[in-house]
C-alpha cells in the first residue's frame, strides 16, 4: 500500500507539531514523576530537630593593657601687652603732681587759718 505524498507530508508535519508541544509542556511545567510502593502505615520524613545545650566554658579574661599616653608639648600662647604711651606716662605724672601741689596747698592755708584763729583770739 502507498501513501500519497501529500498525505505523508501532513502526517509528518502532524508528528513533529505533537513533538514540540509536548517538549515544550514538559521543559516549562516542570514536573516530575516517581515509583511508590503504596504501603499503609510506612512514613518516610527527615527527624525533627534536636538540640544539645553546649558544654559550659570557663576561662579567665584576657588581661587588658592600656598604652599610657603620651606627654603632650606645646608652647604658651604668645601674650602681648601693648605698652601705653609715654605721653599718656607724662600726662599722669604731671595729674598726680599737681594734685599733691593742690594737697600741700590746702594743708598750708588751713595751717595758716588755725594759726591766725589762735593767735587773733587770743589778743
Amino acid at each position: 500500500m502507498t501513501f500519497p505524498r501529500a498525505t505523508l507530508k501532513l502526517g509528518f508535519a502532524g508528528l513533529v507539531a505533537a513533538a514540540a508541544l509536548f517538549t515544550a509542556a514538559s521543559a516549562s511545567a516542570a514536573t516530575s514523576w516517581s515509583i511508590g510502593v503504596n504501603l499503609p502505615g510506612v512514613v518516610v520524613s527527615e527527624p525533627a530537630p534536636v538540640y544539645y545545650e553546649p558544654a559550659p566554658v570557663y576561662s579567665r579574661p584576657a588581661p587588658t593593657y592600656y598604652q599610657p599616653a603620651q606627654p603632650v608639648y606645646s608652647a604658651p600662647a604668645p601674650v602681648y601687652y601693648e605698652p601705653e604711651s609715654r605721653w599718656e606716662e607724662r600726662r599722669a605724672q604731671r595729674w598726680e603732681e599737681r594734685r599733691a601741689e593742690r594737697r600741700e596747698w590746702r594743708r598750708r592755708q588751713w595751717e595758716r587759718e588755725q594759726h591766725r584763729r589762735y593767735y587773733e583770739d587770743r589778743d
